[in-house]
C-alpha cells in the first residue's frame, strides 16, 4: 500500500519508508479522549470553515463529500459547489465498508460520506453531463457518514498523525514539535517535545519520553473501523503509555495545503 504521501516532503527520509517520496496514491478531529465525533470525547472549539484550494497535486490529501450510487458516484471537494464524477481506483473500499448503511432518511442509495483521500482531478478526461470534472480516487484514508463528523466544517489538520481508541478512551496527536496524549483520567493531558520516529516496511513508530512518562505509538497500514462510531480509517494504531497498552485507529494529517 502506498502511504504517508500527504506529509510534508521534508519528512520523506524519515516517514516514507512505507512508500518512498515519489508521487503516490489511507481520529481524527484533533485527537482527544473522548472525541465528539464519536460521541465519546471532548475536543477544542471548532475553527471556522475555510474554502480549500483545488490542490491538483496527488501529493495533497483531498477532503470532500462522496455520494455513493449504484451507477455514478460523485465527489464534491470541500469549499466547492459542484460535483466531480468519482472514478474509484481502489478495490471498492467505500462501497464495501459502508454497504447496507442508510442516510438520515433511511435510504441506502445516495449515501453521503465525508472522505479524506489521495487522488486527483483527471484533467484530460471529459466529464459526463452534470459533472464539473472527474476525480480519480486512489486511496481512501478516512470516511464517515456526512453529518456524523464536522468534516468540511473544519480546516485541514496540521498534525502528522492522530490516533484514538475506545474503552479505555485515549487520543494522541503527533506534530513536528510534540506528541500530545489525552485521556479522561489523570493525567488528562501529557505533552512531550521532540518525538523520535522510526520506520519499517508497513509501519511507522513514534517514541516520546520525559522524566515522568514514556509514550510509544505504532501506526500500521491496516484498515480499521471505530467500534463505536463506525468511522473508517486506513491505518490502525497501537500505543503504550508507561507500560499500559492501548489499541485503536489512526488518521494521517494534511500538511500539503
Amino acid at each position: 500500500m502506498r502511504v504517508w504521501r500527504g506529509m510534508l516532503l521534508s519528512h520523506c527520509a524519515v516517514l516514507l519508508t512505507l512508500a518512498g517520496c515519489s508521487k503516490a496514491p489511507e481520529p481524527v478531529v484533533p485527537a482527544a479522549a473522548p472525541t465528539s465525533d464519536t460521541g465519546t470525547s471532548s475536543v477544542p472549539p471548532e475553527a471556522p470553515a475555510t474554502s480549500e484550494p483545488p490542490a491538483e497535486s496527488g501529493l495533497a490529501i483531498k477532503r470532500g463529500i462522496v455520494t455513493l450510487a449504484a451507477d455514478r458516484s460523485s465527489f464534491r471537494p470541500c469549499g466547492e459547489q459542484k460535483d466531480l464524477l468519482l472514478v474509484d481506483q481502489t478495490d471498492g473500499v467505500l462501497k464495501r465498508e459502508f454497504a447496507g448503511e442508510k442516510d438520515a432518511n433511511g435510504a441506502d442509495q445516495g449515501l453521503k460520506l465525508y472522505v479524506e483521500a489521495y487522488g486527483e482531478r483527471a484533467m484530460d478526461q471529459p466529464a459526463p453531463e452534470g459533472f464539473a470534472g472527474t476525480f480519480l480516487l486512489e486511496e481512501a484514508l478516512y470516511a464517515a457518514p456526512d453529518g456524523q463528523t464536522r468534516g468540511c466544517g473544519l480546516p485541514p489538520q496540521d498534525y502528522i498523525v492522530a490516533a484514538r481508541g475506545n474503552e479505555p478512551f485515549w487520543g494522541v496527536e503527533v506534530s513536528e514539535a510534540e506528541l500530545l496524549w489525552r485521556q479522561p483520567e489523570e493525567p488528562k493531558e501529557i505533552s512531550i517535545a521532540a518525538p523520535q520516529t522510526q520506520d519499517s516496511e508497513g509501519a511507522v513508530s513514534f517514541v516520546a519520553a520525559n522524566a515522568e512518562h514514556k509514550i510509544e505509538l505504532l501506526i500500521e497500514a491496516q484498515a480499521c473501523r471505530d467500534d463505536m462510531s463506525g468511522e473508517y480509517f486506513a491505518y490502525s494504531a497501537r500505543a503504550t503509555l508507561d507500560g499500559k497498552k492501548y489499541a485503536g485507529c489512526a488518521r494521517v494529517g494534511n500538511m500539503s495545503f
